[in-house]
């Protein structure tokens, strides 16, 4: 049976996955999102086969089925993602309510890493959603009140930054949709776990700036390293701080 519910949970998260790209590319621009899905160069509606995720891309090896223009890799892939981080979630939590927490993160961090990635916008309206079953899930597992500190003092620590780099350094080091985001990471991660994921962002973005930009003053989307750096924090992130503290000891 576990193989069964884990295949379709891949198949959700890559369903639920397509339609967040969709959502990441339309909802900063005010698009509607009802209607069918068309493509952007020929304007034509898709057939129902073409939306499929994963396989309406394979059958139409990568094009548009009219006008054939190629369609970006980065949709299968993401979808593939979508699916797997479903899949690995199901795997390591089962049918639970950590499970629904990280799903939840997921779904939300997607979007917004879309988002972020095309328009360099984080959508509030979006993590504003997701923190409410997660306020919700807090209070049934009795443990609101060490998550809203968590969020309080995350919150806290990155306004902080942004604002003292906004005095010293004239300008933004932080766009003021990623501090407030962590808001609602405080409601996924405890202190300890929230500053590791700071750290990894931190890191991962320090290390892409070093790689792919031109310039020092060039501005990339940090939602995408966030993304990555908490769903570590999550799934190792307490393991990783008992390493490191094992190491102090020594």
């Amino acid at each position: 049976m576990t193989i069964l519910y884990t295949s379709l949970i891949f198949i959700l998260g890559s369903l639920l996955t397509s339609f967040y790209l969709v959502l990441g590319e339309r909802l900063p621009k005010n698009e509607s999102i009802n209607g069918r899905s068309h493509c952007d160069t020929c304007k034509h509606d898709l057939r129902w086969v073409d939306i499929i995720p994963i396989f309406g891309y394979l059958i139409n090896r990568g094009k548009c089925h009219f006008c054939k223009t190629k369609i970006p890799v980065c949709h299968l892939l993401l979808e593939l993602l979508g699916g797997a981080l479903f899949s690995i979630s199901f795997l390591i939590y089962g049918f639970s309510l950590e499970l629904a927490i990280i799903l939840i993160f997921i779904s939300v961090f997607t979007i917004e890493s879309v988002s972020d990635q095309k328009y360099m916008v984080v959508l509030d309206r979006i993590w504003i959603i997701g923190i409410i079953p997660l306020i919700v899930i807090r209070i049934i597992q009795g443990n609101f009140i060490t998550h809203l500190i968590s969020s309080a003092v995350l919150f806290s620590i990155l306004f902080l930054i942004a604002y003292l780099s906004q005095k010293i350094y004239k300008k933004d080091a932080l766009g003021g949709g990623d501090v407030k985001l962590f808001i609602f990471i405080g409601f996924i991660l405890t202190i300890g776990q929230g500053l590791l994921a700071l750290f990894m962002t931190s890191l991962f973005g320090f290390i892409y700036g070093m790689i792919k930009l031109r310039t020092k003053h060039q501005e990339f989307p940090l939602v995408p390293f966030i993304f990555l750096g908490v769903m570590i924090s999550y799934l190792y992130g307490q393991d990783i701080i008992d390493w490191y503290l094992s190491l102090l000891r020594m």
